[in-house]
């Protein structure tokens, strides 16, 4: 089972470069904002483009969409593809450091 892991304890493997975060939402949700460097995996998709867009699976990625479950949902569907070493980050309106993209304060 993948562990959870904190906004603070991701901030500090995201800044050091040895994770990258993973956002499991629709194009037009990661648009309004995201953090910043992730990479954009729809989870509608996960099955399908994951060695494309994640192709190290044994890389540390931090799994996140909007509230959490989108995000558990695809660290299941990860883990069956192969992959090693992924973080629940759960989701996005409870990440307090800096987000980059378009919104105006709002989700």
């Amino acid at each position: 089972m993948t562990e959870k892991i904190t906004a603070a304890d991701a901030i500090r493997l995201l800044d050091s470069g040895k994770a990258v975060a993973v956002d499991v939402r629709e194009p037009d949700e990661y648009a309004v904002g995201h953090i910043p460097g992730a990479k954009l995996l729809p989870l509608g998709q996960v099955t399908d483009r994951a060695a494309e867009v994640l192709p190290d699976k044994n890389a540390l990625w931090l799994v996140y969409c909007r509230t959490g479950r989108r995000s558990a949902d695809a660290v299941q569907k990860l883990e069956a593809l192969g992959y090693t070493d992924l973080r629940d980050l759960g989701g996005i309106l409870s990440w307090p450091y800096e987000i980059e993209g378009d919104f105006e304060g709002h989700f």
